[in-house]
């Protein structure tokens, strides 16, 4: 077992100076829903960052919300490659010669391990999780063939998770529309028999 901060950069994310036409794009806190549900977020634009650390979000990094009181994790995907963490973000790039990205992922993402990280934020309101916090967070590392075969079995059930939120708005939508058919139908009988008598 290894600490994150031994198989994985973690860098904080940087200040957003916003212009319209910039031409650095931002991932910001809000931007974590849309990511985690697999839609494409509308992204922040400014100016490119001048700070060392900021990085632009490559395949195989990690994004990590650093406020709220879920820890959010997500897998970097297309929408956002190239584009740069805001504040309130951690980018978590793994080194894969020890760890599969995607097994990182899932394993941040446990119910236990979200204790751990939900225990070590700081203050009251909008509670913020110190990126030492999240570097001294211990991984079970077996090895990686092992960590893909983990790494694959928690896609399954994300997949799994996504479809099934799917369906369930399909069905509610159907479900409204049925009701509302329903009505009309009910409403042209009753002014049938009106207008026959």
């Amino acid at each position: 077992m290894l600490v994150l901060g031994e198989i994985a950069s973690v860098l904080s994310g940087v200040s957003v100076r916003e212009a319209q036409s910039g031409p650095a794009r931002f991932v910001r806190l809000s931007d974590l829903s849309d990511l985690k549900a697999g839609r494409t977020p509308s992204l922040a634009t400014g100016e490119v960052p001048a700070v060392a650390r900021a990085l632009m979000i490559e395949d195989g990094d990690l994004i990590v919300g650093a406020r709220g009181l879920v820890t959010d994790v997500c897998a970097a995907s297309d929408a956002v490659f190239g584009t740069y963490v805001s504040l309130d973000i951690y980018l978590v790039r793994p080194d894969r010669d020890k760890v599969n990205p995607q097994y990182l992922a899932a394993f941040l993402t446990l119910p236990a391990t979200q204790a751990l990280l939900a225990g070590s934020k700081q203050g009251s309101s909008l509670a913020r999780l110190p990126k030492e916090a999240l570097e001294k967070i211990e991984v079970p590392l077996p090895p990686m063939a092992v960590q893909q075969m983990i790494a694959g079995l928690a896609r399954s059930f994300d997949e799994e998770d996504k479809l099934l939120k799917k369906l369930t708005d399909l069905n509610s939508i159907f479900g409204r529309e049925t009701v509302a058919r329903a009505i009309r139908a009910a409403d042209t009988r009753q002014n049938s028999i009106r207008s026959t008598q």
